[in-house]
């Protein structure tokens, strides 16, 4: 059985929880970086949300995930209420997390991160079939292993880093900035696994600097600024406006390529 078969049998589209975040208010001491921000994740969507440094995409990722308390506002995936939940009891309720630092465990080996993420979000079971479905997607980690995971390129932790969530079988997976810092053909690499995932019907929530690649990722982006929604539509709606994409998106010349062309 491989990662695609395994979530299709979880979570078929049809009845995949929506994510929805109602006015929500977040801040760190007496900065307030998100006011009154609302979005939803549909089932089997992917959202992007771009914008500048400091414009409060990672803050909302942590919100989401139970890593900061907000102010005001809920977050519900499905019937569950996320607002106030650990951590811990958000993973489980399968909204994982991949944040912008990785958060590796870079002393211990490829194949000890992965223990550590599957023995943490799962019951006590045979973990082969669930390592040989992430090594499929990520091929390279597979042949490292045995590797300390500290030695790896800033890409292959990436690899890690979203290998160790999907251990978690994800219902909304949430990637913080997953092309930071790495040299284009790697990141070609990673959102090419992303659409295989996608295609299995997994919702994901999408944080970006590089917001020509997030939106003709996803299927509908947000354009955040000073923790405010400046932009808000589907992919073609946004895509189509030129004075849009200059402003906005910074426009390029492969503004409407794919995400996989050259």
């Amino acid at each position: 059985m491989n990662i695609r078969d395994t979530a299709v049998e979880r979570t078929p589209p049809s009845v995949a929880p929506a994510l929805h975040v109602e006015n929500l208010s977040v801040g760190y001491g007496r900065s307030l970086v998100l006011d009154q921000f609302s979005c939803s994740v549909n089932p089997g969507e992917v959202l992007a949300v771009v914008g500048p440094n400091g414009a409060g995409k990672s803050t909302l990722l942590k919100a989401i995930s139970g890593c900061l308390r907000p102010r005001s506002g809920r977050v519900r995936f499905g019937v569950d209420e996320l607002t106030g939940l650990s951590p811990d009891r958000i993973a489980r309720l399968g909204v994982l997390h991949v944040p912008e630092t990785r958060d590796i465990f870079g002393g211990m080996t490829v194949f000890e991160n992965l223990q550590v993420a599957f023995d943490n979000l799962n019951e006590p079971s045979n973990s082969r079939h669930a390592f040989d479905e992430v090594f499929d997607l990520f091929p390279l980690l597979a042949t490292r292993r045995d590797e300390a995971a500290g030695n790896l390129s800033g890409g292959q932790q990436q690899m890690l880093a979203i290998a160790r969530a999907l251990l978690g079988r994800p219902r909304l997976l949430m990637l913080d900035e997953p092309s930071l810092g790495l040299a284009r053909i790697v990141f070609r690499e990673i959102y090419a696994t992303l659409e295989r995932l996608r295609r299995t019907g997994l919702s994901v929530l999408l944080v970006e600097q590089n917001a020509s690649m997030a939106v003709k990722f996803a299927d509908s982006a947000i354009v955040l600024v000073n923790g405010e929604i400046a932009l808000r539509g589907r992919r073609d709606e946004l895509m189509q406006n030129e004075a849009l994409v200059q402003h906005y998106l910074g426009g390029r010349p492969d503004i409407h390529a794919t995400a996989g062309d050259d």
